[in-house]
């Protein structure tokens, strides 16, 4: 099996809630490159647009989960080595969408350029992929874009390699992604459901359970969206 190198971009930080709006992916052995948008049914936070770039006007018209991870699996084929900067990142986000899909037992391993340059650049204050890119002297001319920083990642896994101090460091592991246990769902979540239900005048149709956890909210939120359409909502 080959490595690929990926990243995602996403909505926000939390797996099980927040959405992948762009996956890159780049399989160094060939140059074989996958890069998409993904429409997250979600208006953006205006700090995610600050950071990538990426737009509401941009995702308008991108595929949705669905169909972005198949053509995904489609790409990767039989590889399942995933290289990344913070590798478990883009793997629980990857994960998520699986399991939504019914595919959750899609096995990958993982290659970290983040613990790697823990033990081999320890002296460095920022392991961040930018502050490793400038001292390795690398360019990466679009930070914060899914597949400009999956290719930026494999360049400075070939520098962390020329290292070659700790070759253990550098063999794949496996990635396991464990989802959080039942939790409430959260004051985020609940302002959301309000504001889409209010925005389609749909109070009187569905009522949001004070018992409802965090994962069947989450679900909600994305069967009314795909029912009804995206909110103009900031949070």
């Amino acid at each position: 099996m080959g490595i690929v190198a990926i990243d995602v971009e996403t909505t926000g930080i939390d797996p099980e809630f927040d959405r992948i709006i762009e996956i890159g992916a780049f399989r160094p052995e060939t140059g074989e490159v996958f890069r998409t948008l993904v429409n997250p049914g979600r208006p953006l936070s205006p700090r995610i647009t600050e950071l990538t770039g990426i737009t509401d006007e941009m995702l308008a018209d991108a595929p949705g989960a669905i169909v972005a991870m198949k053509e995904l699996l489609i790409f990767l084929q039989n590889d399942r080595i995933l290289l990344g900067h913070n590798v478990s990142f883009d793997h629980s986000f990857i994960t998520m969408e699986l399991d939504r899909m019914g595919l959750g037992d899609v096995q990958f391993e993982g290659i970290d350029t983040l613990k790697i340059a823990r033990v081999l650049c320890a002296e460095l204050p920022s392991k961040k992929l930018e502050s490793l890119c400038e001292h390795f002297g690398l360019t990466n001319e679009r930070a914060h874009r899914a597949f400009e920083d999956a290719k930026v990642t494999y360049q400075l896994y070939e520098k962390l390699k020329e290292m070659d101090r700790e070759p253990q460091l550098f063999a794949p592991v496996p990635l396991h992604y464990q989802k959080k246990k039942q939790e409430p769902m959260t004051k985020k979540q609940r302002s959301f459901l309000n504001a889409i239900l209010s925005f389609h005048k749909l109070e009187g149709k569905y009522q949001v359970p004070e018992t409802l956890t965090k994962s069947e909210a989450s679900k909600l939120i994305d069967k009314l969206i795909l029912t009804y359409g995206r909110v103009p909502y900031r949070h």
